[in-house]
């Protein structure tokens, strides 16, 4: 990384984060885009490229990115991924997916990027059960199996025509929690229901 921006300790980031470092933080940045330093995700919005991937067509995952995103405007404890991108960091979804669900606290509307669409949906981020994971773009906040699980089934329909893969998603989740502990959980976060209806779709999956 170009030194200047090491020192903001960022792997998405916006022109006015440098604004201390740059007389024309915006010239600069498409100066460094156009070297390889950097790459546009989304209007405003640049991956720092890591050094050994200059010049190779690298691209950031969506989960990387909307993480990125989200940490540049609220800061790295505020956000999390979930739903069906906590999914795909546990596991569950087994191929990418041009999209993003990110936990912000504050509502907003969904963001085009250049490689998928980005979801918010505005959470207590500190009241969420998450772990912390490594990314291409930085460390950051995903929830864990037992929120993850819930989270999907609380919203099946979230991202519109994805509701097939959520189900298989909570399914395959469930099969790897321990379920007195995901029982308990959904008790105290009164999400029981949830629950209920992800062991209805495992009993439907059993009987097809």
């Amino acid at each position: 990384m170009v030194a200047p921006l090491a020192s903001l300790k960022r792997g998405v980031l916006r022109p006015r984060d440098a604004a201390s470092l740059y007389v024309q933080p915006r010239a600069e940045f498409l100066r460094l885009e156009e070297t390889g330093v950097l790459l546009k995700v989304a209007h405003g919005y640049y991956a720092v490229v890591p050094e050994a991937s200059r010049g190779s067509g690298w691209r950031p995952d969506m989960e990387a990115i909307a993480l990125g995103i989200g940490q540049a405007d609220y800061g790295k404890e505020a956000v999390a991924l979930m739903h069906i991108s906590a999914a795909r960091i546990h596991g569950a979804i087994p191929r990418a997916i041009a999209l993003a669900v990110l936990a912000v606290p504050k509502q907003r509307p969904i963001l085009e990027t250049k490689f998928g669409r980005i979801f918010f949906v505005k959470r207590n981020v500190a009241e969420l059960k998450r772990i912390r994971i490594a990314t291409e773009l930085g460390p950051g906040w995903v929830t864990n199996l037992e929120q993850t699980t819930l989270d999907l089934a609380k919203r099946e329909n979230l991202v519109s025509g994805f509701s097939g893969v959520v189900q298989e998603a909570a399914i395959t989740l469930l099969s790897r929690t321990d379920k007195e502990k995901l029982r308990a959980f959904a008790k105290k976060k009164h999400m029981s229901s949830s629950l209920e209806k992800v062991e209805t779709w495992v009993a439907s999956a059993r009987s097809a």
